[in-house]
């Protein structure tokens, strides 16, 4: 790779969309400080950041004393109902924040350190490092280890006056050391002398975590820890063994605002007058708003990921004056495989190295992004009889980010994100597994939208992918396409199999209005059918409208006719229901009103080799719509009366499929865990859902292919 494609400093990136953050870290550090002066023997609470490279940990560490500044009252007096008495006191702890200084350790430099007979010694490495970083930061070069020994011999009270001493502090002012890189505590064991269980196990983190109980039991200090590591697991032997908090800090991916204002407040020194961003890279046809989207798009929001490609854009305009981005010229540079290796480059040693374990795992993952399904902090999967590991630490440990949630609960839960950046990468490890590439190549076509998507579609993202097998592999074999065909005489003359693979397409929803912007139509309107049939929808793929509550089946498709001119598109409404109570008349009515009659009106009655469908795949029926269906799946033709109010227009029709039918088609165990899952929320996460059923639908859909 080209030299100049590693810069680091195309331009001076502002930090944003950290407020949250801030506002948490700093109720932890006021927490600590409360502690310290209510209970001598007090539990350190220390706010910390395991994630991987490009969350934006480093540089929200470094650029927090700025933060807060920034934010004001706002850092730590929030909306909640306090007294004045308490308001004061957060007023006072917010006003020493704002003199504190932070003291940056890279825990890359931790190596055992002389004198001989203590150079095994985590604690006294960690010392010294802590003191050499606060000489280096006042410019006084790097301190010699055995006068330091001398000195300190490990007392934490002598070590942190002589800090102070050297960055010229006050005793009553506060002093913020911010450990970066903690996972370099996984290559160590070699280099140090750790603890051992009466089971002959090291582990290093509760030695270093311990080391900064003692550092915290001095006045006016306080500690942050982040770097990629297994932090779940740390976390919990803290508590345990440490007797230290740790508190998460989210760092989650940026929103599209954030981006935007990412875009306007940074600015490029590499062109004359240092101009912001988006006076650079946008124009009047281009704007901030669809710039953002895009990048958005790219990297998932991930901060790395986006400063890295916005330094790309930078470097291709800087060299190419005359360029003028628009959503087609950004898509052909930044797929280009020299902007994405420049953009991933920490992460291909890993990403290009799955091992088969991990190869396994990242089809259940690739499933909870895809269908949106979160997961709760603790949450383990099973690896074996005897290895367990938290989806937390799993996430991190694949290469992938991690987007919390908070619901109208205040519950918190997290979503599995895979930016688009990642996915070629991820294709070419496993360019053997077919499902994995569905997989990844549906969650590719995914529009931005789907970014802030909060419903799961686990069952119409299952429904999907099962009529995609069946199709590719399993069209003269299909008990559903069988099923389908007694039915309906048109879907027997059909041509069910696909010449070729390809991915499951998102189209754009159904409305009663259309939305519209100044660059393109985001929605279609209820009389857009015949654009769709004809425009849209291709032979030999499946659709999914990106909006759950469109006014449209849940999936889509058409099929051309095996010997005849007839042409079927066919709809599928997926109707989840979940509680005792089943679909009952009306909604089958309400269904087929709001696409059989319209395609019908706009398309067929043009198009007389057209026929239409709709096929209704609930959970459950409604006992009067069951008994009246004894059972049985069943089709409505043209003239058929359905309910006594709706009446199947000519080359039409509707199939309603009995439950044993679609429990035969998803899987009886998947269906009950979906139940269950399903039966107090409309957006179950991954527990209530059962890993174990996330995997069992990975080996189901296996099974097709």
């Amino acid at each position: 790779m080209s030299s100049v494609f590693q810069r680091q400093d195309m331009y001076d990136s502002v930090v944003v969309g950290r407020e949250q953050d801030v506002v948490l870290t700093t109720g932890q550090l006021y927490g600590l400080q409360v502690r310290r002066e209510v209970d001598r023997s007090f539990k350190p609470v220390m706010p910390f950041a395991p994630h991987l490279f490009g969350s934006g940990k480093t540089r929200f560490v470094k650029s927090y004393l700025e933060l807060v500044k920034s934010m004001g009252e706002r850092a730590l007096i929030g909306p909640e109902n306090i007294s004045d008495c308490e308001k004061d006191r957060r007023r006072s702890f917010l006003d020493k924040l704002h003199e504190a200084v932070l003291l940056y350790v890279d825990l890359t430099e931790l190596k055992p350190i002389n004198p001989i007979e203590e150079k095994r010694n985590l604690e006294w490495a960690v010392h010294y490092l802590l003191f050499k970083s606060a000489c280096l930061k006042s410019g006084q070069g790097q301190p010699v280890p055995d006068e330091c020994f001398k000195v300190f011999k490990l007392r934490t009270d002598v070590l942190i006056k002589k800090i102070r001493e050297v960055l010229n502090m006050r005793t009553d002012q506060f002093l913020l050391v911010a450990f970066d890189e903690v996972g370099i505590l996984d290559e160590s064991y070699g280099d140090f002398d750790f603890e051992t269980t009466q089971d002959e196990k090291v582990f290093p983190y509760n030695d270093f975590v311990g080391i900064i109980h003692g550092l915290c039991k001095e006045d006016n200090v306080f500690f942050f820890v982040v770097g990629k590591s297994e932090g779940l697991n740390i976390h919990n032997n803290a508590i345990s063994v440490s007797r230290v908090e740790l508190t998460f800090i989210p760092l989650s991916p940026l929103e599209k605002h954030s981006i935007i204002e990412h875009l306007e407040k940074s600015s490029s020194f590499m062109f004359t007058g240092s101009p912001k961003v988006s006076q650079i890279l946008c124009h009047q046809h281009f704007s901030t708003s669809e710039l953002a989207e895009l990048l958005l798009e790219l990297t998932g929001g991930v901060p790395g990921l986006l400063v890295k490609a916005i330094n790309y854009l930078l470097h291709c305009k800087l060299s190419q004056d005359h360029l003028l981005l628009s959503k087609e010229s950004f898509w052909m540079i930044m797929n280009d495989s020299i902007a994405t290796n420049y953009c991933v480059d920490p992460l291909l040693p890993r990403l290009s190295s799955l091992s088969k374990t991990r190869q396994r795992l990242l089809k259940m993952l690739t499933l909870l992004a895809l269908y949106h399904i979160r997961f709760e902090l603790d949450e383990l999967v099973h690896l074996s009889s005897t290895f367990d590991v938290f989806l937390f630490d799993l996430v991190t440990d694949m290469c992938f980010y991690r987007r919390l949630i908070v619901d109208e609960n205040h519950q918190e839960r997290y979503e599995v994100l895979i930016p688009k950046l990642l996915i070629g990468y991820i294709e070419q490890s496993v360019r053997n597994d077919r499902l994995e590439w569905l997989l990844l190549q549906t969650l590719k076509s995914q529009p931005v939208e789907f970014f802030y998507e909060s419903k799961c579609r686990v069952f119409e993202g299952l429904v999907a992918t099962m009529f995609y097998l069946h199709f590719c592999y399993h069209p003269t074999d299909s008990l559903m396409f069988s099923t389908l065909g007694q039915l309906s005489s048109v879907w027997d003359e059909m041509n069910v199999k696909f010449s070729s693979e390809s991915t499951a397409y998102y189209m754009k929803s159904i409305h009663y209005t259309r939305s519209t912007s100044e660059v393109e139509r985001t929605t279609f309107g209820i009389n857009d059918w015949k654009e769709i049939v004809e425009e849209m929808l291709e032979f030999e793929k499946i659709y999914i409208p990106f909006e759950p509550t469109s006014r449209s089946p849940d999936i889509l498709f058409k099929l051309h006719g095996r010997t005849s001119g007839q042409n079927l598109i066919v709809g599928i409404a997926c109707k989840g229901r979940w509680s005792s109570n089943g679909i009952r008349w009306n909604e089958i009515v309400d269904e087929a009103c709001k696409f059989l009659q319209p395609v019908h009106d706009q398309v067929v009655t043009v198009h007389p080799t057209l026929h239409c469908m709709l096929v209704i795949m609930s959970t459950k029926l409604s006992t009067s719509v069951a008994t009246d269906l004894n059972h049985s799946s069943h089709c409505y033709s043209f003239g058929d009366r359905v309910a006594g109010v709706f009446t199947i227009p000519l080359n039409c029709e509707l199939i309603i499929l009995s439950e044993s039918d679609v429990e035969n088609f998803i899987g009886k165990d998947i269906l009950s865990s979906l139940r269950s899952a399903f039966k107090s929320t409309d957006n179950p996460h991954s527990r209530s859902i059962g890993i174990s059923t996330v995997q069992e639908m990975v080996l189901s859909l296996s099974k097709n292919i």
